[in-house]
Formats: structure tokens, sequence, C-alpha cells
């Protein structure tokens, strides 16, 4: 039999566990985050201004090792001409990283949620809709240079 001590210790380790979790998926809106280092491919237009309207921007990836590499992907960045600690309205809790501008050939690590639709709801600009719209669009939860 567990004396009442181990059975606490036992009790605030379980509890710390379920807090990490619950932390870890938070901001992934309760699906598991994908982390990834990806080369960034395409940005296949100007980014639209700012000042007009709340956006994300699609743009193309290609992975570098794990799981999925070599694999072109999808993903969704909110208004990509603002550095991403500089976001701090509604969004600031889904967009995060130390990176300050996009460019074609950058290597990117980024942490990605699978499903867009739980986290934007407004305009997205997708040029890549056109030829694929049954690939995945993640978002990009957090984005530092590589």
């Amino acid at each position: 039999m567990m004396s009442k001590r181990l059975v606490r210790v036992v009790l605030v380790l379980v509890s710390m566990l379920l807090v990490h979790f619950t932390a870890t998926n938070a901001r992934s809106d309760g699906d598991e985050a994908l982390v990834v280092t990806a080369k960034l491919m395409e940005i296949p237009s100007k980014f639209p201004p700012d000042d007009l309207y709340d956006y994300a921007y699609v743009m193309r990836y290609e992975v570098m090792g794990g799981p999925l590499d070599k694999a072109s992907i999808f993903v969704a960045h909110y208004k990509p001409r603002q550095a991403r600690s500089k976001i701090k309205d509604k969004m600031k809790d889904y967009v995060g990283g130390k990176l300050r501008s996009f460019s074609v050939g950058d290597v990117h690590k980024m942490k990605l949620a699978p499903d867009l639709k739980k986290i934007w709801k407004g305009p997205l600009v997708d040029e890549f809709a056109a030829t694929d719209h049954k690939s995945v669009r993640y978002w990009c939860l957090e984005v530092d240079p590589a």
C-alpha cells in the first residue's frame, strides 16, 4: 500500500502533466500542433495592405526532414507584413515567433495547427485554391528563422 506522501507526489505529478498537455494544445485550438522546418518556396503575389482589413495569407513551403520530408505544404500567416512579435490584436494568442519578414528561399521553423478554420474565420488570401483546393491549409501559430 502506498503512503499518503507518495500518493500526494503522484497526484501532483499527474496534475502537472495535465496542465502541460492542456497548455501545449490550447494554442492550436484543441488539435495537436505540428512542428516543422521548411523552406519558403512561393509567395504568389504582393501582400495586401494591412490597413484595409485583417487577413491571412497562404504561402507554399517545402518541408526539410522529419515525417513530412520534401512534402509541399500550404501555410496561412496572419498579416505577413508585420513582424510576428508586433502582432498585439485579437490574434496575438494564435500568432507568435521572432520572424520579422517573409522572403522566398528563407528557411523557417514553424509550429502549425492542422485545422486553419478552427482558428481563422476571416478573409483568406489563397491564390493556390484555384489549382489545389484539396490540400490542407495549416495555420502558423509560431514562426522563427531556422
